[in-house]
């Protein structure tokens, strides 16, 4: 397994994402969808880290940088 922080570039990442937001509307209510999209990961706060075993990606998460040098994943 590999740890990486990603650029959001790459066709295996917006796969990722897309087939998890859209399993998230169909069986999430409403008020439990907190994900972010493409566009509201690429900001300068949030780093995104991705997990890869050999050429397959299997997961990822994000940390956004909050003030008093507090975070959230």
């Amino acid at each position: 397994m590999e740890i990486r922080i990603d650029d959001l570039r790459g066709p295996e990442i917006r796969a990722l994402l897309e087939e998890h937001g859209g399993s998230m509307f169909l069986h999430s209510p409403p008020e439990s969808l907190h994900a972010l999209d493409l566009d509201g990961l690429r900001v300068p706060e949030i780093t995104l880290f991705t997990d890869w075993e050999g050429a397959a990606l299997v997961g990822s998460g994000a940390l956004k940088e909050l003030p008093d040098h507090c975070g959230e994943f």
